[in-house]
């Protein structure tokens, strides 16, 4: 699962059609994830999944704050690097390849963490969110910006569909809160931005024809999102399904690590 989900974040077709910005909102989102989590001049500052390095290197400029961002991609790593190098950050914006599961940090060192439309893809929550717990200092924040599901996805569209995204591993707002309520962190903000999902789905539309379309030049790369469902199900068919039952929309979290 987690090879297939880097793929699909190194491939060019994502970072192109999106301008490297692989969430709703584009930076300006980036900015009021940034600004939820407390970020200020001189703190250091975990961003998970970091991709190809646009947030990264965005906040770490505009919140004159040192940036560390991990993926598992080091292809997507690498390219972050260049883009500090060129911009010029690298003095405040640096990448390096880690596991959400285990981050390679010590106790309490981190002011903030944020990561975007990235949380609904790990596979174990429960762990990430500890790691996210443990790496913070007492009083720091966790923002985060991702797909919510207004209704929970049922059983047996989980069971059809044989990709693994963003929209089929998201959660309700409750079910975001448990997990990170259950690590130790306290709940404190919650902003609704279903409509950058809106966008971003009309921008795949217009340059594709449709979403199927656009997942279709991904067939038989092993990439996730773009598999198709059992008993040769028209893959459209289960979107639309999705869609229809879950009713996703978009999110920003902000949580607090007790002192």
């Amino acid at each position: 699962m987690k090879s297939s989900i880097v793929k699909a974040y190194e491939a060019n077709e994502f970072n192109q059609v999106l301008d490297e910005i692989l969430h709703p909102g584009g930076l300006e989102l980036t900015k009021k994830t940034a600004e939820s989590a407390g970020i200020q001049n001189g703190d250091l500052v975990l961003d998970i999944a970091s991709g190809r390095g646009s947030s990264a290197c965005f906040i770490s400029d505009v919140f004159d704050c040192r940036v560390i961002g991990t993926d598992l991609s080091l292809e997507s790593s690498s390219l972050a690097r260049k883009k500090a190098q060129k911009l010029p950050l690298s003095n405040k914006a640096e990448f390096c390849l880690a596991d959400a599961e285990s981050l390679p940090f010590a106790d309490s060192v981190f002011d903030a963490v944020i990561t975007e439309c990235a949380f609904s893809l790990f596979p174990d929550k429960t762990t990430v969110a500890r790691e996210i717990i443990r790496v913070l200092k007492p009083g720091g924040k966790f923002s985060m910006s991702d797909v919510i599901l207004n209704h929970p996805l049922i059983s047996d569209l989980k069971d059809e569909v044989l990709f693994n995204c963003c929209f089929t591993g998201a959660l309700t707002k409750d079910g975001y809160i448990e997990v990170f309520s259950k690590a130790g962190l306290e709940y404190d903000l919650f902003e609704d931005h279903s409509i950058e999902l809106k966008k971003i789905a009309l921008r795949l539309i217009s340059g594709y024809g449709s979403l199927n379309d656009f997942w279709k030049q991904f067939a038989g790369r092993s990439i996730s999102c773009c598999s198709t469902v059992k008993n040769g199900t028209d893959p459209q068919i289960e979107w639309k399904r999705l869609f229809a039952e879950s009713k996703p929309g978009y999110a920003v979290f902000s949580f607090r690590k007790p002192l």
